[in-house]
């Protein structure tokens, strides 16, 4: 079985709204269309039969009753940190070795469907966007494959980052085994754990701004 894995415990502070950040409208609709359906589309194109959403105690009431309840389920991260997100899904989904889970950030947009690609892959496979700002993200690093965590632009990093990822169910029930999963709270930490294998994507934005929110409005 696919699933689609999706954070929605951001508190949207940067950008001051009344509502979910998830809720913010695409460009190029007719009707209402959130950024978060970008994400939560291209893992239903790629075959997510379900849906999985992490969300803070903060409940995102909007963000859940927008999707199809039929299609999805919800589950409370009890702790800070992506690393837990994933921890979540373990805890609540009974992963089978076969199970592939496609995970991505809702707040951001891409073009294109890497998920197809990663799938035709075994094990972990990243989709690798590229930046040319200073922001700290998880860049791979220039002489091995490995991320630097939320790091900064600098000559011993590529211009690369990861966006998307997908696991195979047999990878996150051997993680939850592993002191590292316990340990870090950021998944390129743990990402470095492990091999995994790279994709190449590109037209990658963080609308989790408002710079970056116009910037699409204006220039995507």
């Amino acid at each position: 079985m696919i699933y689609g894995l999706v954070p929605i415990g951001g508190k949207g502070t940067r950008l001051g709204l009344t509502f979910s950040k998830e809720m913010l409208p695409q460009k190029g609709f007719l009707h209402f269309n959130p950024i978060s359906n970008n994400l939560v589309s291209a893992m239903v194109e790629a075959g997510a039969e379900e849906i999985v959403f992490i969300h803070g105690f903060e409940f995102k009431k909007d963000v859940i009753n927008f999707f199809d309840k039929d299609f999805h389920k919800h589950f409370l991260q009890k702790r800070d940190g992506f690393s837990n997100v994933l921890r979540e899904m373990i805890m609540n989904i009974p992963l089978e070795n076969s199970d592939k889970i496609l995970f991505g950030m809702p707040d951001t947009i891409f073009r294109g469907n890497p998920f197809h690609e990663m799938l035709e892959h075994e094990g972990i496979a990243c989709a690798l966007f590229t930046t040319n700002d200073s922001s700290k993200v998880d860049r791979l690093y220039q002489n091995k494959q490995k991320f630097a965590v939320k790091q900064p632009k600098s000559s011993a990093l590529q211009n690369r980052f990861w966006g998307l990822l997908k696991f195979d169910g047999i990878n996150l029930l051997d993680m939850e085994n592993t002191e590292q999963f316990y340990l870090h709270t950021e998944i390129g930490n743990i990402l470095n754990s492990y091999d995994f294998e790279c994709i190449s994507a590109d037209d990658y934005l963080d609308l989790g701004t408002w710079d970056n929110y116009n910037d699409y409005l204006q220039n995507y």
